[in-house]
Parts: structure tokens; sequence; C-alpha cells
């Protein structure tokens, strides 16, 4: 069996936690389903050797040999409402400020970069900027909360306009999150399968 994901990090009789939970249910009950959006990133190593391969009749086990994992990444940011009536493209966050690949071209989906690839706090705020206020405002006039996880590199719980974020209680993510329950590993599948 190979051993993946972060569900061991979960203590779910945890009492603490589970009043954090009840707390945030009955808080997101205010609002209407469509009206609740949750967002996650994930890193995709884009260089990363599948795991597995298939050796050629002639190939031998002893010669045939991997080679050191590759750390290139790119993040991607997806998010969606509770419904999933409102999908938006996923973003990304690469390290160039201006990709070779981009150059001359139309890119399909918004584009943000920073040292690591990583989401840090500024990034946070371009992407709530630039990417999910503009798309809520377009879809809906009606107040809207945006569910995060509590990770270092997101900003701080705030209210503008019609958007309310609020966090998820510390280690809930890897649980109950809606995008690790079925976005990421739906578009991971897919990506790996293209």
């Amino acid at each position: 069996m190979r051993l993946f994901g972060e569900g061991a990090e979960v203590d779910k009789d945890d009492s603490v936690l589970l009043q954090q939970l009840e707390d945030l249910y009955s808080f997101i009950k205010m609002y209407r389903p469509e009206n609740v959006y949750n967002v996650d990133e994930i890193g995709l190593f884009f260089h990363l050797l599948l795991k597995y391969s298939l050796l050629m009749p002639a190939g031998s086990l002893v010669t045939t040999r991997g080679k050191k994992k590759s750390k290139e990444r790119v993040t991607l940011v997806v998010f969606s409402n509770a419904t999933e009536s409102h999908k938006i493209p996923c973003s990304m966050i690469g390290k160039a400020a201006r990709p070779a690949c981009i150059v001359g071209r139309t890119w399909p989906i918004p584009y943000f970069y920073q040292k690591n690839a990583w989401m840090d706090v500024s990034i946070c705020w371009k992407w709530f900027n630039e990417v999910f206020y503009p798309e809520v405002k377009r879809k809906t006039g009606m107040p809207v909360v945006l569910l995060l996880d509590n990770a270092p590199g997101n900003f701080e719980a705030f209210e503008r306009n019609l958007a309310k974020i609020v966090f998820f209680p510390p280690n809930y993510t890897s649980w109950k999150q809606p995008c690790d329950m079925g976005i990421i590993a739906a578009l991971k599948t897919r990506y790996k399968y293209l």
C-alpha cells in the first residue's frame, strides 16, 4: 500500500475542532449554497516523471534507472461554489514574470508570479482583486462567503462589500475541504492522463 495525503493529521474526536466545525456550519447556513465558495491551491510538479514505466521486451530491470526527482513546479489555484454552478478557470502561479511560452500569446488562464511559485499574501490579494471578486460580482449581486484553509500564505479574514472571507479550522482541510475532496483529485487525474 502506498501511503499518501494528510488524513491522519486530523483528530476527528477533538471536541474543540468539532465545535469549530459546528460554528462554521451554522455560519455557512446563512448563505445560499450557490453563494458559498471554496478555494484551494495545489502544487503541480510538471517535470516530474511518473512512478511507473513500461520496459521494452529487451529491457532489463538491472540496467534501467530512474532520475532524480525534478522540483520544478507551478501552483494552481482552483475554486468553485458549493453547487458547482459557477466554475471559474484555475489560476496559475509560476516563477517567471514573463514565461517564454506566454510571449506573443494570449494566456488562457490568469497568471501570477512569485520566486517560489507559491501562494503568498501579495499573490492572494492579487488573485482576490483580479480574479475572484470580479467573477463573483459579475455572477451575483448577493453576499458571498469564501472559505479558505488557514495556510500562512493566505490573507487575514475580512469582509469587502459583498464578499466575506472565512477560514477552516486548523488541520481540517484534508478531512472535509470541498476542493481537496474532488476538484483537485479530478484535475490531477486528468492532467496525468493527458
